[in-house]
């Protein structure tokens, strides 16, 4: 079953589909030209014995109709039999839907199993097999303060790589105080499921100033502070409703303003990153 921190990752990329292609891109393992234009899609495949297949995140380059390539992005935690066999039916099948070069991209947040994503997955076909490329924390860039505001999502993946670190991840965490509020927040609670222990109690200490919805904020601070984090959390919200260009109409931005369920709001945030019209938020 997927973890918090896996469907954290899999929201990040989703909102910032050109990540995967500069993390690829920065680790020399794909080359790519200049400019495309970067989609993500919410695809389910199926095989031809109709097994349901479901890529955490595919995104493709270049025109929409006709696009030049495919990536394939996993998030993946530990070394996984399982999803060895599976990653060269999502490439076969990605490749049969959309007849265009495949690469699977597997982000890994620790050494080892960006190694094991490393290595060639086989499959009963002798000459079908998929070689993944492998991004871990040696792939992942060091992001320091003053590059926080520019690539607040890279910043985020950098302290889940880096921040066992305690130097990097105060100079990341203080890059995210001086973000807008309710993007700080947001970025926050990205970085409270991604990082060390070590970095987690100085994330656990932001609640007193931010609106964050950390277990440690529920657990200590009450039902005061679980108000202050709703209101909080629907501001990042309208923030990111806003910035994708969807409109509310009165009755939905009521709706939403006075919602006092942490959790629906949550889902309403991850559908507002892959949504079309604001309308798809409430379906």
């Amino acid at each position: 079953m997927p973890t918090t921190q896996h469907d954290s990752l899999n929201q990040l990329f989703r909102e910032r589909p050109q990540l995967a292609l500069d993390l690829v891109r920065r680790a020399k393992l794909l080359e790519v030209p200049d400019g495309l234009p970067v989609r993500a899609h919410q695809l389910e495949l199926s095989d031809r014995v109709s097994k349901e297949l479901r890529p955490d995140l595919l995104l493709t380059l270049g025109p929409e109709r006709e696009p030049c390539a495919a990536l394939i992005v996993e998030m993946q935690l530990q070394p996984s039999e399982a999803k060895a066999r599976q990653l060269p039916r999502y490439a076969a099948a990605v490749w049969l839907h959309l007849d265009c070069p495949v690469h699977v991209v597997v982000v890994c947040p620790d050494r080892r199993t960006a190694r094991w994503a490393a290595t060639r997955m086989p499959t009963r076909l002798e000459t079908l097999y998929v070689e993944p490329l492998a991004i871990g924390p040696d792939d992942i860039p060091l992001v320091t303060r003053a590059q926080v505001a520019d690539n607040p999502e890279l910043a985020t993946l950098s302290l889940m790589a880096h921040g066992a670190d305690a130097g990097v991840a105060e100079d990341i965490l203080d890059g995210f105080d001086a973000l807008p509020v309710e993007h700080a927040a947001y970025y926050y609670q990205y970085a409270f499921h991604f990082a060390a222990e070590s970095a987690k109690h100085r994330l656990e200490q932001v609640v007193k100033t931010k609106p964050v919805f950390s277990p440690f904020a529920r657990e200590h601070f009450g039902e005061g502070v679980a108000v202050g984090e709703t209101q909080g959390e629907i501001k990042s919200l309208l923030a990111i409703i806003d910035a994708r260009g969807l409109t509310l109409d009165e009755g939905q931005r009521d709706m939403v303003t006075a919602c006092t369920d942490s959790a629906q709001i949550l889902a309403w945030v991850r559908r507002a990153a892959v949504v079309d019209e604001a309308a798809e938020l409430f379906a």
